[in-house]
């Protein structure tokens, strides 16, 4: 059989392999274009693209559009990398409402361990119930009518057990959460689940139904309740990865204001009170604690003097003054709103969006407030404002996460998630 004419062979399509890898690093360029890696997938994409038109020979649709979308993400990931060195040479100030802002470096002291308070509380291990696979751990009025309970996510199952460790019941969740957190509405309670860096978090009922579902388009690294007006409903405050900023919601699913900052860590909503206003905080890409007041005014950035603050808790103390601990390698740092530091000492190394972190109650049953967080050494150290150690707990150096189970006229329970493993701790004085 002879062979057909040259001309004939010529306007066979070609492989279309090149086209299609242009195509699909197009893609991967504008969906990556706030990352370093988004550029590289455009360059890629342009060249190969390139390469394929060059050859005069096939269908060129696909590589087309896989030089135009890579051309379109090289293009917004040069954006971003503006929108980043603004941000940093800024230190934030220029991004969202700054009002009358100031910046503040905190300097603390050299690393020690904490003196040992004068009043020691002594823990008891109460319970502890296995729960392999478990993820996420919070306590809260679940399901309401002020029956506390401890709420522990297993891949998509919540188990609900009381403060004696027995289960009350199981909830289908919607999927799998890291991180849950209970709070209340006109309604009654609510429950918040997601993971960091996913790319949206759910809020469910008592009855499993999901009410509603703030997406993060950059990722999502983390959201808390907390109640900005002090009207008995919490409010939602979303962090977002990337440059997607922070958010502040009502429990309508109001959006009250945002904040533009980059890769905002960690965040914490503090309610008001009698001598001070509601507060909301995070932490951002540059390291920095911002302030913001309820209506998205920038009140203040505490810069750590050296280091870097990924992982922060705020809560407040007895006196409702509020107080900051910021996680700075392998350290821990407290210090007031002013940046005013209250001590410093060893704490285990944490990745941004790290956990456990710290939480804050009173757990000795007498009004006064006490850290509990995880020591350099491994221990878990319940410290007191003023930075004296009230008890030590050895080998927690592997636990998951922590939570406070509020229980009015008697100390706080210390809930401890290790490993598939929720123990209860008390403490005595």
């Amino acid at each position: 059989m002879d062979s057909p004419p040259l001309d004939a062979q010529s306007s066979f399509p070609p492989p279309t392999g090149l086209a299609l890898a242009s195509l699909v690093l197009g893609i991967a360029a504008v969906g990556l274009s706030f990352l370093i890696i988004g550029v590289l997938s455009g360059i890629i994409g342009l060249v190969l693209g390139l390469v394929y038109l060059s050859k005069k020979r096939g269908p060129t649709g696909m590589a087309r559009w896989g030089v135009g979308l890579s051309i379109f993400g090289i293009l917004a990931s040069l954006g971003f990398f503006a929108l980043y060195y603004y941000s940093f040479k800024s230190m934030g100030l220029g991004l969202g409402s700054v009002g009358s802002a100031t910046t503040i470096n905190v300097t603390v002291g050299s690393v020690s361990p904490l003196p040992a308070s004068p009043s020691p509380l002594k823990s008891n291990l109460l319970w502890t119930a296995s729960m392999p696979g478990a993820m996420g751990m919070c306590a809260g009025d679940w399901p309401g009518g002020g029956s506390p309970s401890v709420l522990v996510a297993v891949g998509t199952s919540l188990h609900v057990l009381d403060f004696a460790g027995h289960e009350k019941s199981i909830m289908g969740l919607p999927e799998s959460f890291t991180s849950i957190e209970c709070g209340r509405d006109s309604t009654g309670p609510l429950l918040l689940g997601y993971s960091p860096w996913g790319g949206r978090a759910a809020v469910m009922n008592p009855s499993g139904k999901t009410i509603w579902t703030p997406r993060a388009i950059t990722g999502l690294d983390g959201a808390h309740w907390g109640d900005v007006d002090g009207n008995g409903n919490d409010d939602l405050v979303l962090g977002m990865n990337g440059f997607g900023g922070l958010a502040l919601y009502s429990s309508d699913v109001k959006k009250l204001w945002s904040a533009g900052l980059a890769n905002v860590w960690n965040q914490a909503i503090i309610p008001p009170s009698s001598n001070r206003p509601a507060m909301i905080l995070a932490t951002d890409a540059g390291g920095s604690v911002n302030i913001f007041d309820k209506t998205g005014t920038r009140l203040n950035i505490l810069h750590p003097a050296t280091g870097y603050y990924a992982e922060m808790a705020a809560g407040a103390t007895e006196s409702n003054a509020v107080q900051i601990l910021g996680f700075s390698g392998t350290t821990v740092e407290a210090f007031d709103l002013a940046g005013k530091p209250a001590w410093i000492t060893s704490a285990l190394t944490l990745a941004p969006n790290g956990r456990p972190g710290a939480v804050l109650g009173d757990f000795g049953g007498d009004g006064a407030k006490e850290w509990a967080f995880v020591d350099g050494g491994g221990d878990m150290v319940l410290a007191t404002a003023s930075g004296q150690k009230a008890c030590a707990i050895a080998g927690q150096n592997r636990i998951q996460g922590l939570a406070v189970g509020r229980r009015p006229g008697q100390g706080d329970l210390l809930l401890v998630l290790d490993a598939g493993m929720v123990r209860a701790y008390s403490f005595s004085h």
